[in-house]
């Protein structure tokens, strides 16, 4: 039998951990797949899109919601992060999915500070009386929300994308013109009502994300413009993976899943953007590889032995890892690719080699 089509099987049971366990069924959208999440770059501002992000991006209103991203992606508390100029784009491993910022919350502290629109943060037991009928009331947060911002936050994603809101309607001076304008704060977004527009059109998102980073600068290189897609997520992502004692060296690349399975290169090994997590965070990091292709890949990952040592470089920088498991589990098996609270490398193929009737998985942990 053709190895590589017994490979794509073992790429098969992949998905069925994605989509139909317990843990990840309710997090990992069925639609996730490498095309989803092509990188591009906005010349604009120099600045990728891709993986995770890109998909969820495309799928809550793109540049509408989001406006363009004014970042590389990076770690911040311990996330991959990229920030946009109405938000920020959060990858939290361990749901795993895409989330976005509380910029909402940080943007209505200032606004609070500043003494703006105090009597309108107070929560309330109920909606303001002589609400109009399609007044909505959130008892999560004690506030309401109404008219054109209803409509809006209905129509553009709700609480995934916005949050609860955490003021009612109030004017306030924009920064951009010095104009007042009616405005709400939810935990992710400012609505500003601008009536100048034409019907249809009058409510925008303030740009949360630019005043956050004016307010709080990242490290000079985040900003700085980069040349070609292929450099998206470069300084979270896995690019190579070594296994020195057992000849294991190989590239990493990303991939999703395609026409309902899991792509699986032919030549490098795949760190699978849905599900997984990054290097320096407390996630479990998820790569597979091809077996049985003479001297490439994972062909010899069999050999590996508890306390043996893996390197995975990260922008150019090597991690070290200590095996601590090793395990040959049947395709039904899939808690390995569940979430982990402290960070874990995991690494798949199938064993053995000609047959593939088990999944050998290696576990280890960042290397003391």
């Amino acid at each position: 039998m053709n190895p590589y089509r017994i490979i794509v099987s073992c790429g098969a049971w992949l998905l069925a951990v994605a989509v139909g366990t317990s843990m990840l069924v309710c997090s990992v959208p069925a639609r996730a797949d490498t095309q989803a999440g092509m990188p591009m770059l906005f010349a604009e501002t120099g600045h990728t899109l891709a993986y995770g992000f890109r998909q969820f991006y495309d799928t809550h209103g793109s540049l509408t919601i989001f406006g363009l991203p004014l970042t590389r992606v990076f770690l911040e508390d311990g996330n991959p992060v990229q920030y946009f100029e109405r938000a920020r784009l959060e990858w939290h491993a361990d749901v795993p999915d895409v989330l976005v910022g509380h910029l909402g919350r940080w943007s209505a502290q200032s606004s609070q500070s500043q003494g703006r629109g105090q009597a309108a943060f107070e929560p309330l037991a109920a909606a303001p009386a002589g609400a109009p009928p399609d007044t909505v009331f959130f008892p999560e947060t004690g506030h309401s929300l109404r008219g054109a911002f209803l409509a809006f936050w209905e129509a553009y994603g709700g609480v995934p994308v916005f949050g609860y809101p955490l003021s009612e309607e109030f004017s306030e001076p924009n920064s951009v013109d010095g104009q007042s304008y009616t405005v709400q704060y939810f935990e992710r977004a400012r609505f500003e009502y601008h009536p100048e527009l034409p019907v249809g059109t009058r409510v925008l998102l303030g740009h949360l994300g630019r005043e956050y980073l004016a307010a709080n600068p990242p490290p000079e290189w985040v900003m700085q413009p980069v040349a070609a897609p292929e450099q998206a997520w470069d300084e979270v992502r896995p690019a190579h993976l070594r296994i020195p004692r057992i000849g294991v060296d190989t590239d990493v690349v990303e991939g999703g899943f395609s026409y309902d399975e899991w792509d699986v290169p032919r030549y490098t090994a795949v760190h699978y953007w849905p599900v997984s997590g990054y290097p320096r965070t407390r996630s479990n990091i998820i790569i597979a590889g091809h077996v049985g292709y003479h001297g490439i890949i994972f062909n010899r990952l069999p050999e590996v032995q508890v306390s043996d040592e893996i390197y995975l470089l990260v922008h150019g920088e090597e991690r070290r890892y200590r095996v601590q498991e090793v395990l040959r589990l049947l395709p039904h098996e899939t808690w390995v690719m569940n979430p982990t609270p402290t960070e874990t490398l995991t690494l798949i193929t199938c064993v053995p080699i000609g047959v593939y009737s088990h999944r050998l998985v290696v576990r280890a942990a960042p290397a003391v």
